[in-house]
């Protein structure tokens, strides 16, 4: 098994609420290639979908996923979809060296380390305190997880927790509404939809409510929401995780958000209601947002890279 790391490319794929992405690259290497994306309508035929990938690049030994669900063991079954992936049955059915099944944001906490300072955007710029460091990133669902160190990773399922979602829904009007059950119902790329179809009753996805905020009442209004309760999710989970090196924020919805955050907004928000000794705790905290993308490719390359440096 240790001689297979010193040979051969690696298969990298990312299957994600909504979509699923690859790519490829030589071990040792940080560059992908032959990225891919595409819709995830089905994953009936994955099976067949990693037949021909590995049948295009002859030379993968190696197979890297990044899935959007909890990992027990060496399987993953995904959280809003009814698909488990098992790495020993991989194993059995293909002829590769190795595969390994990481968390999406287990995958993406690899990433961290990639980072450069132009790669973020500036929320608050803190004075870290300790090692400790929570990314997070609402899109299909809301993913997180606390980063350790280098390469200490622990991925969360906060999405699916219940809370704070009562005082939240009152606080910003939304009483009596179903839709709203768990975090991720209220914070992420869906969430952000049910807002608007709360305040407008009609549906538009977060892509047409963030592309109307300056024209619709109802857009500017739901984006405004999202982010408030955004900010005070961000500091239940701050006073949680204690991520005195930082808060990352990450995906392509609070990317296309950044441009209506009003900082000063946002972090009196971040703060409000905190006892004296928290709230300064809190303002030490550095919150940047990420604007580099297929963060999860690169952390799940990264990740296999610094396996076979261990391995060494």
């Amino acid at each position: 098994m240790k001689k297979s790391y010193f040979k051969g490319s690696v298969l990298l794929i990312d299957i994600g609420g909504t979509n699923i992405r690859s790519a490829t690259a030589d071990i040792g290497s940080n560059e992908i290639k032959n990225v891919k994306k595409q819709k995830l309508d089905s994953l009936d035929s994955f099976e067949m979908i990693l037949k021909n990938f590995l049948d295009k690049y002859s030379n993968i030994n190696h197979i890297v996923f990044s899935i959007a669900g909890p990992k027990l063991i060496d399987s993953i079954s995904m959280t809003n979809r009814k698909f488990t992936i098992d790495k020993n049955n991989i194993l059995k059915k293909f002829s590769i060296d190795s595969c390994h099944i990481l968390n999406d944001w287990e995958s993406i906490g690899h990433s961290f380390s990639l980072l450069k300072k132009n790669e973020m955007k500036i929320i608050n710029p803190g004075n870290s305190f300790n090692d400790s460091a929570l990314i997070l990133g609402p899109g299909t669902g809301l993913g997180a997880a606390q980063i350790v160190g280098t390469d200490t990773v622990l991925p969360t399922e906060i999405g699916n927790s219940l809370f704070r979602m009562p005082k939240l829904l009152n606080e910003f009007g939304i009483l009596n509404d179903s839709s709203f059950n768990i975090v991720e119902d209220l914070i992420s790329g869906r969430g952000l939809s049910r807002i608007y179809s709360h305040f407008d009753a009609t549906k538009k996805s977060p892509e047409e409510i963030v592309a109307t905020y300056n024209q619709n009442q109802y857009s500017k209004k739901s984006i405004d929401t999202f982010l408030l309760a955004f900010s005070q999710i961000l500091s239940e989970l701050a006073l949680i995780y204690m991520p005195g090196k930082g808060i990352y924020i990450m995906g392509g919805l609070m990317r296309s958000l950044h441009q209506f955050i009003d900082v000063s907004i946002f972090m009196n928000n971040f703060l409000k209601n905190r006892k004296p000794v928290h709230r300064s705790v809190l303002a030490q905290m550095p919150i940047e947002l990420v604007t580099k993308e297929m963060t999860c490719l690169h952390g799940s390359l990264n990740f296999i890279n610094n396996l076979n440096k261990n391995l060494n």
